[in-house]
């Protein structure tokens, strides 16, 4: 969930969905639009779509399924699941998925990248898999890919990444797939009720249990996400302020929490153990994307929300990772304002990647004042907790997000 704001495109599902039901928010803002399996099937075989599908751990079943707008269709597909093998042949390789036993394949130009972040070669990646699963743990990757010209045929299982990175904790898997009527199929003898036929699995939508939800984002409404450190918290109010001063709102009973592991305490499933966290001097760093309910300050009414507990950035000199939106650049200073507050300095030392979109802070802020979308993401050891969080860069990267 770190993509620039973006307003949604109809894809002539309007007129299908029952805005009238659906549960609004402030300013009558509508937090969900659930949809029914048939409506579904008539989304698809209007357009393709981009899909984001939430599975139950250890099953090929649904938990929510989302059409998203056709803007998302050009962002690269993913896939995130535990794996269960790995095999490496020279600098080329393939992770066996435990969702389904797919089969993700890499290539030399894969980048692979640790639990940290930080880049690592094909054997280190391997034995970083290998001794999870010898020590009984089950490592988590997500696997991505540019999008398809077309969405890929329902039988076709060939998925090579350009990205795999090892997840550090558990998740629930996800797909994140560009996908047309080819691919659903509805069941002529229930349950469950229909089928989503992608890279060679089968995934049953079982929406008459409630098993399945599944909700369209296939409206015109502004839609934001927000990402950065928490700097406060008004349970009564249920909000959630950021560093950067952006918003956001809570609707009781409407936002979903992601807490993707029972086990996992790092995730925060409320406000008030967001306020705990915060009282008991740890970072947490909040994600969440929803309709924009106003501007200034930038506030999100969160249909979806991750607030979890950074290991990173608790110590002053500690070596840590950071990755976010670039909100200014001092070139004079080599200062990088990032969009969560964070402060990153640039050394005589530090390394500004060769393989990113801008190789220059110069470059960097042209990009800013010709309106283009920057994140920087790096390594860095962190100089003062702040706010704002003072950090001394050692590798850089910039891009100019799609």
């Amino acid at each position: 969930m770190h993509r620039p704001h973006r307003t949604l495109v109809p894809l002539g599902l309007v007129a299908l969905v029952a805005c009238a039901d659906a549960p609004t928010g402030p300013a009558g803002l509508a937090l969900s639009e659930r949809i029914t399996l048939e409506q579904f099937g008539q989304a698809l075989a209007t357009a393709p779509a981009r899909l984001e599908v939430k599975l139950y751990a250890g099953t090929l079943v649904a938990r929510e399924v989302e059409l998203k707008t056709a803007d998302e269709m050009g962002h690269r597909e993913s896939i995130r699941s535990g794996a269960t093998g790995v095999a490496v042949s020279g600098d080329a390789g393939t992770v066996t998925l435990a969702l389904g036993g797919l089969i993700i394949d890499f290539t030399g130009a894969t980048r692979l990248r640790g639990p940290d972040g930080q880049d690592v070669t094909a054997d280190d990646f391997a034995a970083w898999i290998d001794a999870a699963l010898a020590a009984g743990m089950v490592p988590f990757v997500r696997a991505k890919r540019p999008a398809p010209a077309e969405p890929q045929a329902p039988d076709v299982a060939t998925f090579v990444a350009t990205e795999i990175r090892i997840e550090d904790g558990s998740r629930a898997p996800k797909l994140e797939l560009n996908v047309d009527a080819d691919n659903f199929a509805t069941n002529d003898t229930p349950p469950p009720e229909g089928f989503l036929r992608v890279l060679g699995l089968t995934v049953e939508l079982r929406t008459a249990s409630g098993e399945t939800e599944i909700e369209s984002d296939l409206d015109d409404r502004d839609e934001g996400e927000v990402e950065g450190l928490v700097q406060s918290v008004n349970e009564s109010a249920g909000t959630a302020t950021l560093v950067d001063g952006s918003i956001i709102r809570i609707i009781a009973g409407e936002t979903r929490f992601e807490a993707d592991d029972d086990d996992d305490d790092e995730h925060l499933g409320s406000l008030a153990a967001v306020q705990q966290a915060l009282d008991a001097g740890l970072t947490v760093k909040a994600e969440a994307e929803g309709p924009v309910e106003a501007t200034a300050p930038l506030t999100i009414v969160a249909r979806e929300v991750e607030f979890e507990v950074e290991d990173d950035a608790d110590d002053p000199g500690e070596d840590g990772e950071f990755e976010a939106a670039v909100q200014s650049v001092s070139v004079g200073d080599r200062q990088v304002v990032l969009a969560d507050g964070r402060v990153v300095q640039l050394t005589d030392d530090t390394i500004i990647e060769a393989d990113g979109d801008l190789l220059t802070l110069q470059a960097v802020a042209d990009a800013l004042a010709a309106s283009q979308p920057v994140r920087a993401e790096g390594h860095a050891v962190l100089e003062a907790v702040g706010p704002p969080a003072l950090l001394t860069a050692i590798t850089i990267k910039f891009e100019v997000d799609d």
